[in-house]
């Protein structure tokens, strides 16, 4: 009984902790209105799901698989970033501290911290599908049948939920993963694992075991989609349709006995993350943990971060010689340059970027140059907020007013550094070309410094982007909208205006936001 008051003690305090929140109540309203958004009205000339061309009616099963559906993407990558950091809020406290210095066993703390994400990302999931309940009564086409409409959550989602649940906990738990570095492992990991699923259903079923790592969920949706419709034709998401063709009912998924092992497996192998976890946890050592707070070098990304350092003060030394903030032009150089020295990683991803891009065709290289500068550019916007340093860096003259258009500046000459080879390239193939490239750069830039002085967090940035460049990447040109930076050469006039206008927004939003939030300090 007391192991079970311990874990309980963990799981309310983590439960209250984050639902006082405000951006947990923001998160909560973009859910709804992310329902509202999804589920059409048919008078709109758009539908939730379309078969064979054929608008699916608004029911009970339609709406509850395709909702269920963006739920499983809300959860099993945004719902990572969102609660990977129950573990490094405790190390920031201090409370780890306390609670390590208690009877409390390190795998009651992790298993209280895994309920403790289930819990949160349930309750999420499940206001979700009370929005979309809610729609259905607005717009929907059938009797409302809560049953039907719970069992499509049910069959989908579970399984991303301890997924990503467990996840979360394995990677706080590791050094090296705990930052920055595991973030984009974990999306090229999503990635991978819906990849998996996803081209093995495409392939009807061949490698049985696959189905097993079917956390997404996915998998299951395509191959029951198959068999009950005869058809791979199904688009899900609000889209619009052929008036003229007749509108088709779909009655939603149903278990069957070939998935019944696989589906209880999806949701039992990421346990086996909790005992993996329990062996590199640190137990809030002070000396473990102190050592990933300042990314030791002990570990291997410290060890090249030391080697690099030389090298990085060498370059400051050359290129950074006026490191006062006499003027805006000079900040942005110095806030650019020190990209530099704090991460020499970055410094020798920029000469790797610059070497390749010397020799590799640009068609192939510049998406992989896009995903690189997001990672470094991620850090920019955030780490003053972070490190505490604010305060200080408002004292100086002009750059308190000036913030936003400093922290652009400086983005923006990373960017430009980074994609000069690039830019360089890109000249023979015409003023259009160039301009299409020059307008993503603007475009990066201008998302990773609003979200940045919106979030003070570089996950928020590291998600966005990088879920917008798998799109892009998977697209391949097929739709001038995605080819943001020319990468396809399918970009059209009004593609580059139209990034050129969000860009201006984000940077109006980062405006409207600091100066509010610098009137109220």
């Amino acid at each position: 009984m007391g192991s079970f008051a311990r874990i309980g003690a963990i799981v309310g305090a983590d439960f209250r902790i984050r639902f006082r929140r405000v951006s947990t109540v923001v998160i909560f309203l973009l859910l709804g209105a992310m329902a509202y958004a999804w589920i059409p009205a048919p008078a709109s000339g758009r539908a939730l799901i379309q078969i064979n061309g054929h608008r699916a009616l608004n029911t009970s099963g339609a709406v509850g698989l395709g909702t269920a559906s963006i739920g499983m993407i809300f959860v099993g990558l945004f719902g990572f970033y969102v609660i990977s950091n129950a573990i490094r809020r405790d190390i920031a406290t201090r409370c780890g501290s306390v609670a390590a210095s208690t009877p409390m066993r390190s795998f009651e703390y992790l298993l209280g911290k895994f309920i403790g994400n289930l819990a949160f990302l349930v309750t999420f999931l499940a206001g979700f599908m009370l929005s979309s309940m809610a729609m259905l009564l607005v717009r929907g086409e059938g009797a409302f049948q809560p049953l039907v409409f719970i069992e499509q959550y049910l069959l989908l989602t579970p399984a991303a939920i301890v997924f990503v649940s467990a996840a979360a906990v394995l990677f706080e738990s590791i050094p090296w993963l705990a930052g920055k570095f595991g973030d984009v492992v974990y999306f090229f990991l999503w990635a991978a694992v819906t990849g998996l699923v996803v081209g093995n259903e495409a392939s009807h079923g061949r490698t049985s075991w696959a189905r097993c790592f079917d956390f997404t969920g996915f998998g299951f949706m395509i191959e029951q989609m198959q068999q009950m419709l005869h058809t791979d034709s199904v688009a899900i998401g609000s889209s619009p349709f052929d008036p003229t063709k007749a509108p088709i009912f779909f009655p939603g998924l149903t278990m069957t006995r070939g998935w019944i092992l696989p589906r209880l497996a999806s949701v039992c192998f990421p346990l086996l993350f909790l005992p993996l976890a329990l062996l590199f946890f640190h137990r809030f050592d002070p000396v473990r943990t102190r050592r990933t707070a300042e990314k030791s070098s002990r570990n291997w990304i410290g060890q090249v971060q030391s080697l690099g350092k030389p090298l990085s003060r060498r370059m400051v030394s050359l290129l950074g010689k006026r490191t006062d903030f006499d003027s805006l032009g000079s900040a942005i150089w110095s806030d650019a340059i020190l990209t530099f020295t704090l991460s020499p990683l970055s410094l020798l991803a920029w000469l790797v970027v610059t070497i390749a891009a010397l020799i590799a065709p640009l068609r192939d290289l510049l998406p992989i140059v896009f995903a690189v500068l997001a990672i470094v550019l991620a850090d920019v916007a955030t780490r003053d907020a972070r490190s505490g340093t604010m305060n200080s860096l408002c004292a100086i003259s002009r750059l308190r007013e000036n913030y936003v258009w400093w922290k652009l500046g400086s983005i923006c000459l990373l960017s430009l550094l980074f994609c000069a080879v690039t830019i360089l390239r890109t000249i023979p193939a015409g003023g259009f070309a160039l301009l299409g490239l020059l307008g993503g750069i603007f475009f990066v830039a201008a998302i990773a410094t609003a979200l940045g002085i919106a979030t003070s967090n570089s996950k928020t940035f590291i998600v966005v982007f990088l879920s917008f460049w798998y799109l892009v990447v998977n697209d391949r040109g097929a739709h001038a909208l995605w080819d943001f930076a020319g990468f396809y050469g399918r970009a059209q006039v009004s593609t580059v205006t139209g990034y050129l206008l969000l860009s201006v927004v984000a940077i109006c939003f980062a405006q409207i936001f600091y100066r509010t939030r610098l009137s109220r300090n």
